[in-house]
């Protein structure tokens, strides 16, 4: 029989530490002096005994209000970051009772000016924290630095840009996305030629966020399919006619290529094509269970889509930033990965 390990206390913490109760006290909730020895002692504590302040009591103790500020792409009906912003305001409703505001800022992600503006909006809030995700890689970079110097914490959602200074990153593991989905493309059969579908974005092609899933997937078929030629088209999402002409126009000087696939979340945008000319030998795998895309699933336009909990990874990301601000305890883990999800027709009925 084994015996029921005790939750530790912040006495616990002190012994563990080598402090008093009163200066753990004074660590966890950021008042009063300490020295950085003394907190690293402390923090150390904390993780080895697996201690948890009680959040609620500690900010209705302060009284002290927090606010997250949400720099996300705007959407339209359907498509992906409307999950992302369902999951936000979801986590906002839970952080409210924590006095946690949480304000969504949406740019236009097709637009780097949109995204300049609603930078300089935030700024001039003066946030707590803000979480963010990196379509505009060099300006994300250039805004990172901006708050590295006015010491305002930040996380990534979805995709990031490394060796920058954000304390969180909630999200797939890109790289690993990329690669798993040119697994599940070449898995069946031996494959000489893929078509990989990318979206055009913004007039000065700055707005790249699945560059790294992108680079996963390139890279499998470097390592293990290097003779297999890739071909690129790219589409305007925005243009449903031209995106029919550009694969009929790739499929009339390419009639032999099976296997299709995009790293962008929008595989939905072919379907119609793919509807239209029927082949039993085809593949196409796609990421990301958004309406449309589960839909060509459904049809059996699509084979795999490579995805994961998108609402609940967002809902996640202001629990940890809420715990994060409220706490001031860095997270066990600085890239928090969620885990990959493969849907298949055989398996979606199953899939909620």
């Amino acid at each position: 029989m084994h015996e029921e390990k005790s939750i530790p206390t912040i006495f616990d913490i002190a012994r563990e530490a080598g402090v008093s109760r009163g200066t753990v006290d004074r660590v966890i909730h950021n008042r009063g002096r300490f020295s950085e020895d003394t907190a690293s002692k402390v923090h150390s504590a904390i993780k080895k005994l697996g201690y948890s302040v009680n959040p609620n009591a500690a900010v209705l103790a302060s009284r002290k209000k927090y606010s997250i500020a949400c720099l996300i792409p705007d959407f339209k009906k359907g498509e992906y970051w409307e999950l992302i912003q369902q999951g936000l305001r979801a986590g906002a409703a839970g952080a409210r009772q924590y006095n946690v505001d949480v304000k969504i800022f949406p740019y236009d992600q097709t637009d780097i000016e949109s995204f300049r503006r609603c930078c300089a909006s935030i700024l001039s809030e003066k946030p707590s924290g803000i979480l963010m995700n990196a379509v505009f890689r060099d300006e994300v970079t250039k805004f990172s630095k901006v708050l590295d110097g006015a010491r305002i914490p930040y996380a990534f959602i979805d995709n990031k840009v490394d060796g920058l200074g954000n304390f969180l990153y909630i999200g797939i593991d890109p790289y690993k996305s990329g690669q798993l989905g040119a697994f599940l493309l070449t898995a069946r059969k031996a494959v000489e030629s893929i078509l990989l579908i990318r979206i055009i974005r913004d007039k000065g092609n700055q707005g790249d966020p699945n560059e790294t899933r992108r680079r996963g997937f390139l890279d499998y078929f470097a390592k293990e399919l290097p003779a297999c030629t890739i071909h690129t088209v790219f589409i305007n999402p925005n243009d449903t006619g031209s995106i029919t002409a550009e694969l009929e126009s790739f499929f009339r000087e390419h009639p032999h290529v099976r296997h299709i696939a995009t790293t962008n979340s929008r595989i939905h945008l072919i379907a119609p094509y793919l509807e239209q000319h029927p082949d039993p030998e085809r593949i196409v795998v796609g990421f990301d269970d958004t309406e449309k895309n589960l839909a060509a699933l459904k049809a059996g336009q699509v084979e795999y889509l490579v995805t994961h909990r998108i609402h609940e990874q967002a809902r996640l990301s202001i629990e940890m930033f809420a715990d994060f601000l409220i706490r001031k305890i860095e997270p066990a883990r600085r890239n928090h990965y969620v885990h990959l999800d493969i849907l298949h027709r055989m398996n979606l009925d199953d899939y909620s």
